[in-house]
């Protein structure tokens, strides 16, 4: 009976340790597919990041060149119109002077 119950704790010993050797093997195999989830969605999110900007740069040319059709002036026209009629005047106070 001894020795049975020396050959059980051997073989619950021996079986302890294969088992801490797979959940090793498991958690580095998890660890790996974990990172290459991850590298996944960074490059998916970029590549969606570069898709919407594009996609913004055409609807904000697209909504200039139908306000360009409608006449409607952008800010930046304004104000880049507004300086050049600033300078006009400073110009026309010092020949009037």
């Amino acid at each position: 009976m001894g020795n049975f119950l020396k050959d059980i704790a051997i073989l619950l010993f021996s079986a302890g340790e294969e088992i801490e050797q797979k959940a090793d093997d498991f958690k580095q195999k998890r660890d790996e597919r974990y990172k290459e989830f991850e590298e996944k969605i960074q490059q998916k999110k970029e590549t969606m990041k570069t898709k919407l900007d594009e996609e913004v740069e055409k609807a904000k040319q697209n909504l200039k060149d139908f306000s360009g059709k409608l006449g409607f002036v952008s800010k930046d026209e304004f104000n880049d119109l507004k300086k050049k009629i600033d300078e006009l005047g400073e110009k026309l106070d010092k020949i009037i002077k």
